[in-house]
């Protein structure tokens, strides 16, 4: 099931669920994210209590005693998963599923690459990303998505998973849900998220005002979403204005070190590669505003402007882009992609 990072409401499907015996184990699938607070866990379990009487385990991308080597994929990524999903008698996946910068959309598939594999898998497939075709709400020819396709091919095999993917609503509530076989609860979830998360704007604006919302504003290299995602919305030499708490800070400090170090080549071999490429190509075309709880010298090292509030920041823009410019709001940007018509 999915971390913090996400507003799957995890702990509504388990109250539905009948699982006839009491040793389930529960997998909170951080991918390589940090390992989450006790009052997480109580959040995504909706309580104190392991569900079903079972027990609940952390998956840890870098331990490399708790994960079994299954092969390489057809694009070189050397798969190694969580030791427990070969263990299992049965899976059932909870996920939802919203538009991805890079991997066309989240939740399906994904809870095997990267959600529970190893360190080593994910920073493989996420080298793909700066391929042209790794891009948001593509999945035909983007070699993210195939990768993850093919990591679920090599170990779907011999296992029969049985997957609730869901689609949320601005407030966070299910507006969608679609379960059966892995592949094809995703498909359908696809296409309800695509109708619901990609509205269409009369044209790009000068000015984007992108809202990362709890819990995707827990630190920047997972807000730099909400950038990423109204990015098709904003002309040339225009501004985003990012507006997240960032309350744990930047995040991977893998990703900021080479966002700021000015290397000109960056090593794929290094997590974080893959967001920070993004952002410095980005960055060759727009400004952006950050308004959040980090330092201004850890913004400015970035290249990125910050702003105490969202006024401050709105008058500053104002001032560059003239009263006439044309504004775009994005309420939740790190799920909403406003394609423009013209």
């Amino acid at each position: 099931m999915n971390d913090y990072t996400r507003p799957t409401p995890t702990a509504d499907v388990l109250r539905l669920l009948e699982v006839n015996r009491n040793d389930a184990t529960t997998i909170i699938a951080g991918g390589t994210h940090r390992e989450p607070t006790r009052p997480e866990i109580q959040r995504i379990l909706g309580g104190s209590n392991a569900p079903f009487g079972g027990k609940v385990t952390i998956h840890n991308s870098k331990d490399n005693r708790n994960l079994a080597e299954l092969g390489t994929t057809k694009r070189g990524t050397k798969l190694a998963v969580n030791r427990l999903l070969l263990e299992s008698d049965g899976i059932i996946v909870i996920g939802s599923v919203e538009p991805h910068y890079f991997a066309g959309y989240t939740g399906g598939r994904k809870f095997l690459l990267p959600a529970l594999a190893s360190l080593e898998s994910v920073i493989m497939n996420h080298s793909l990303a700066v391929d042209e075709n790794a891009r948001i709400t593509k999945l035909e020819g983007n070699p993210v998505h195939e990768d993850f396709m093919d990591a679920l091919d090599i170990f779907d095999r011999t296992k029969d998973i049985f997957s609730i993917q869901l689609v949320l609503n601005a407030a966070h509530q299910v507006s969608y849900a679609s379960s059966g076989h892995i592949v094809y609860s995703f498909l359908n979830a696809v296409t309800n998220a695509n109708k619901t998360y990609v509205p269409s704007v009369p044209a790009k604006a000068d000015i984007v005002i992108s809202i990362s919302k709890p819990p995707m504003d827990l630190d920047f290299y997972q807000s730099q979403k909400a950038v990423e995602n109204v990015k098709l919305a904003v002309k040339d030499d225009g501004i985003i204005i990012l507006v997240s708490r960032c309350r744990d800070g930047i995040g991977d400090r893998g990703f900021y070190n080479l966002l700021v170090s000015g290397e000109q080549t960056i090593d794929p071999c290094k997590f974080g590669f893959h967001k920070a490429v993004k952002m410095r190509k980005l960055l060759e075309r727009i400004r952006v505003f950050v308004v959040s709880d980090l330092p201004s010298d850890v913004t400015k090292a970035m290249s990125l402007t910050s702003f105490k509030d969202v006024q401050s920041a709105f008058d500053k823009a104002i001032e560059i882009k003239g009263k006439s410019a044309r504004i775009l709001i994005v309420f939740d940007g790190s799920i909403v992609v406003p394609v423009p018509a013209t």
